[in-house]
């Protein structure tokens, strides 16, 4: 179970390289309905791949990526934004996270292979058949390999499955990991509290998402489902709910608004610059939502939303209740 909370997560290439192509083909039919696979039983055609046609990935430009001064929350909401997280969006899935290498190969091993690879962000799996233990264990201890498994294993190719799963989450959580840093105050547990991240792994997981991004105004993920739906994970603190109501208060919003809001069954999301109530709002009632409480490190008030105007809320509902 995952204990933190990448700020997005997109459908990357797990590469496999092994000069065996009946043993390819059956790890593709393994996994190709699941992970965006691409495979080679050529190292040096697999090495041009990964060093000529891939980019290290990085979540926002350098140059891109607003200064910190004057105003920081001004910032923090420009930093954050959809379309700096998703700057790569055309390229998203071509981007490799994950490689499952072989150890014995004529041209080179797994581990001289994986040596070669020029962008460290990339998770690297071995597959043992000859090598010894103590040549797979120097290789992960030096970061040459994150993970290595034996190919005559029993259950093989469910191992294969939960590593390629655990790194490319590892993957997307160092990728935006600097960004946290930068933007997100470091006394908020909201990204690395092991009860929420627990919800919503569940939440994804029965939702079938295959990608997500953080989206502010008001925190939430923007959530893509395999059959092209869309959901907003909306999430609130005690915090949240506070400042809300106060708004709601001042701004001379009904009582029932403000008594569902108050009572933290319900969440709200306003369809409005800041995310908060505005006098004149139609039918204000209608952008409250049920809300699931989840007891972590602090309260939080979740709310699963469909955005997708034709989709109906999946049978398979999202966890309820408070988490333990």
């Amino acid at each position: 179970m995952k204990s933190k909370i990448p700020l997005y997560f997109y459908p990357t290439q797990i590469v496999f390289v092994d000069d065996n192509p009946e043993f390819l083909n059956t790890l593709s039919l393994a996994f190709s309905a699941q992970f965006n696979v691409k495979s080679f039983d050529n190292t040096d055609t697999a090495l041009k791949y990964l060093n000529e046609y891939q980019r290290e990935a990085t979540l926002v430009a350098n140059d891109e990526k607003p200064k910190p001064q004057g105003d920081s929350d001004a910032w923090v909401k420009k930093v954050l934004t959809h379309q700096n997280i998703r700057r790569f969006d055309e390229l998203r899935i071509k981007e490799v996270s994950v490689l499952v290498v072989d150890y014995s190969m004529p041209t080179m091993n797994g581990i001289e292979f994986c040596e070669k690879i020029k962008n460290s962000a990339i998770k690297k799996i071995l597959l043992t058949g000859y090598a010894t233990p103590s040549e797979a264990v120097r290789a992960f201890n030096n970061n040459t390999i994150h993970y290595y498994l034996k190919k005559n294993d029993e259950n093989m190719l469910q191992e294969l499955e939960d590593a390629i799963h655990q790194l490319q989450h590892a993957y997307f959580n160092e990728l935006s990991s600097s960004l946290k840093t930068e933007a997100i105050d470091s006394g908020t547990p909201f990204f690395a509290d092991p009860k929420l991240a627990r919800y919503f792994e569940e939440t994804c997981e029965s939702l079938g998402v295959s990608e997500y991004y953080y989206l502010t105004n008001p925190s939430r993920f923007e959530l893509r489902t395999r059959d092209n739906k869309t959901f907003s994970c909306v999430i609130y603190t005690e915090e949240d709910i506070q400042e809300h109501t106060q708004i709601l208060q001042e701004e001379g919003a009904s009582d029932e608004l403000c008594k569902a809001v108050m009572s933290r069954n319900f969440i709200p999301l306003f369809n409005t610059a800041d995310g908060f109530y505005e006098p004149g709002l139609e039918n204000a009632i209608l952008n409250i939502h049920p809300a699931t409480h989840i007891q972590g490190i602090v309260n939080y008030y979740c709310a699963i939303i469909c955005d997708t105007p034709a989709a109906v809320t999946p049978s398979v509902k999202a966890p309820t209740g408070v988490l333990h």
